[in-house]
């Protein structure tokens, strides 16, 4: 039972309930002694005047216990009285047995207890004339037995009480734990590929909220399975599409439909197709699944992009489109390998959409730099803008689908933002903006 928090806080509620009833009765019982104590000084007071004032109306004789009266919690009791010689010889008292007898009674204000016939005494005292002494008394077991009386109601209350807050607390206890032990069976059951199987909603308290972050962890579990899903898939058609033409090639070379020549070229083309597919795969879940660090290095981004439209010119002549380029002179410490594929892949695309031109830009803003890409293209539609970098997603000029997923890898590893929306030339523009942290 130890074992579980529901347990844990159960015994721990026992615990605190147990010490606390106990607490509470010792300090209870020491208040109502205290206070019966002040009342039956009081009283006994109040009774040694009453004694004096009959004495002086008269004798020591005509002072009886009847006429000492006790009142406590509305009941009536008797207080007892003798009267001291010089010599503590008792000359007259409630109880005519007593008369005659020795007894030494201190006179000391702090002193306020003797023993008599073995029984406590509570006694206060008073000179008298020609030194007598007055002495009134009353047995300590009344006060026990009010004290008894009182603190078996009080205690009555107080387990009420107490036996009231012990169901509050097991119905608290249950009611938090109840949702841990929901969200323990819903995470055991779990499984991302059982959309069936849901973490159940939570409220606003603390638990509600963790259940909830496990509900949006789930979801992004789910998410990601089902991309790793969609990613296999993808994959498979992907490196199907080439072998299948280098197959049916083979065959046809083989079966003399087609030149050795063709075929071979067709091979080859294909075979290299694959190759630069394999690389980009295994270079996009190498950034996915192992964390390397990418060594910064202090690089000169004017002569970067230079060298980016240096080796992008022979294709962009084939296609007889003109690269402009438009730079700042800048140098900063960054992993450089990162941000030169992240700007040729940028330029490939737009050189592979662009009509006549692609303008490649880059400038300096606040703590780093940002490098644009436009063409004068077909433009990319708002809502596949986001789309476009996803893994394989190709357009109408697409190679692998993989590029610019590479550049959105890369821009989440470095916590760079990078974008795409309409540019000012009529077609797309894709932009990459990163900025140093600051120690």
């Amino acid at each position: 039972m130890m074992q579980t928090i529901r347990g844990r806080i159960f015994t721990s509620l026992i615990i605190v309930m147990v010490f606390s009833v106990l607490t509470t009765v010792f300090l209870f019982n020491r208040l109502i002694d205290g206070m019966l104590m002040d009342q039956a000084r009081n009283q006994l007071r109040l009774q040694m005047t009453k004694a004096i004032d009959i004495i002086e109306g008269g004798d020591v004789g005509d002072l009886s216990t009847e006429d000492l009266e006790l009142r406590f919690r509305d009941r009536m009791f008797y207080a007892d009285f003798f009267v001291l010689n010089p010599s503590d010889q008792i000359i007259a008292a409630g109880d005519g047995g007593m008369e005659g007898q020795f007894i030494h009674i201190s006179m000391s204000p702090r002193d306020h207890f003797f023993t008599l016939h073995g029984q406590k005494m509570m006694y206060t005292h008073q000179k008298l004339e020609k030194g007598l002494r007055i002495v009134v008394y009353t047995p300590m077991d009344i006060l026990k037995q009010i004290s008894g009386r009182v603190l078996r109601v009080s205690l009555l209350a107080i387990c009420i009480s107490f036996g009231v807050i012990f169901i509050v607390g097991l119905w608290f206890v249950w009611k938090t734990t109840r949702p841990l032990q929901q969200l323990k069976e819903a995470v055991s059951k779990y499984h991302p590929s059982y959309r069936g199987l849901g973490i159940p909603q939570g409220d606003t308290s603390e638990i509600g909220q963790l259940m909830d972050t496990f509900s949006n962890m789930s979801g992004r579990i789910q998410w990601h399975h089902q991309q790793q899903i969609e990613f296999l898939q993808n994959v498979s058609h992907e490196l199907r599409t080439p072998l299948m033409s280098i197959q049916g090639y083979a065959s046809a070379v083989k079966d003399q439909v087609v030149s050795v020549e063709h075929g071979l070229s067709v091979v080859t083309a294909e075979s290299e197709r694959l190759i630069r597919m394999v690389d980009r795969l295994l270079q996009l879940t190498r950034m996915e699944t192992v964390q390397e660090e990418w060594k910064l290095t202090e690089v000169d981004l004017q002569e970067m992009m230079e060298q980016v439209h240096q080796l992008i010119a022979p294709a962009a002549a084939d296609r007889g489109v003109a690269v402009l380029v438009k730079t700042v002179p800048l140098e900063m410490a960054i992993p450089a390998e990162q941000i030169f594929q992240v700007a040729m892949n940028f330029t490939q695309n737009a050189v592979r959409y662009a009509s006549n031109e692609v303008r490649l830009e880059l400038t300096a803003i606040a703590g780093g730099f940002r490098i644009r890409v436009d063409d004068d293209g077909p433009g990319v539609s708002e809502h596949e803008r986001m789309s476009v970098f996803d893994r394989f997603y190709t357009g109408k000029a697409g190679v692998t689908g993989i590029g610019l997923a590479i550049c959105k890898q890369t821009a989440d590893r470095l916590g760079a933002t990078i974008g795409c929306e309409g540019s000012d030339l009529g077609g797309a523009r894709f932009w990459f903006e990163y900025r140093q942290e600051r120690p």
